[in-house]
């Protein structure tokens, strides 16, 4: 199986790395593999961020890195995960592919068959721009869009056609919302996580999904909603499994939590176990 993660330094600039995000990327990938030996991980970035990981001694921790190079026209400060939709369009094998800040902490091979597995669903109603949104309304693809949602932090698919399928959609949508200027990510949530989710209950020529938290993410409440049977494990229970730590990132960096900036980064240093683990020359916080 190939196992996907992601990382474009899109403003070209050592400024971009910050050690808790660099520390959970290195997380991601050493607790896969722990599960998951005979899989093979491969990193997509651009050198710059080779040579960041490089010096921090733990760029071995991937088996194949993959030079990435963006060609398409998007606004990147608007639409700055393309480079993950564009990274699945070229894939033409099942695989996985989970962001930076996500964290597996069980075997998965016995959920990686025939259906598509995200991270959790939402519920989006009022969040996501709707049918009636100027910049929606004058997509080349005129469909009824849905107001839920999905969370793609992790993602599995088994049918390369299907996610040739949507990554290349969402790329034309990024391009024409980029053409009409959009003001904010929302239209790049609606463009990688609402389009799946339609494509998903629209086209069941490609199978059935799941994700991982069988708790619905109520968007408009920023918190934890009902209970739902299309899920492997509820909340908070999925946390022993899975945790992604999304918005999250900025309370560990204020020292919010309970195990505080310095206890969090500790937990992680020890996960990935690298005796000549370098982060000094990475300044930000």
């Amino acid at each position: 199986m190939k196992v996907i993660w992601v990382l474009e330094n899109i403003h070209n600039d050592k400024g971009f790395y910050s050690k808790f995000n660099i520390l959970l990327l290195l997380a991601s990938v050493t607790l896969w593999k722990r599960n998951h030996p005979t899989h093979r991980a491969v990193l997509y970035c651009d050198d710059l961020t080779k040579e960041t990981l490089t010096l921090a001694n733990a760029i071995h921790l991937w088996d194949e890195i993959v030079k990435y190079e963006h060609t398409y026209k998007i606004k990147r400060s608007v639409f700055w995960a393309a480079n993950k939709v564009k990274t699945v369009f070229e894939q033409r094998e099942p695989f996985v592919i989970m962001d930076n800040d996500t964290l597996v902490f069980k075997p998965m091979h016995e959920y990686l068959k025939d259906e598509v597995l995200v991270a959790n669903l939402e519920t989006g109603k009022g969040y996501y721009p709707g049918n009636i949104d100027q910049y929606v309304k004058r997509l080349s693809n005129k469909v009824r869009w849905q107001q839920d949602s999905l969370n793609v932090s992790f993602l599995y698919f088994p049918d390369p056609k299907l996610s040739e399928f949507y990554a290349r959609w969402s790329l034309e949508m990024m391009e024409e919302f980029s053409a009409m200027n959009v003001p904010n990510s929302q239209y790049l949530i609606f463009a990688e996580q609402l389009l799946l989710r339609w494509i998903l209950d629209n086209h069941p020529e490609y199978g059935s999904y799941k994700s991982m938290i069988s708790t619905y993410w109520d968007c408009n409440k920023w918190d934890w909603g009902e209970d739902h049977d299309k899920g492997l494990w509820p909340f908070p229970e999925s946390e022993l499994y899975f945790k992604h730590y999304g918005p999250g990132k900025r309370y560990v960096i204020k020292d919010a939590t309970d195990l505080g900036y310095e206890g969090e980064c500790e937990l992680l240093i020890n996960a990935i176990n690298i005796p000549d683990l370098n982060l000094d020359h990475i300044t930000k916080k």
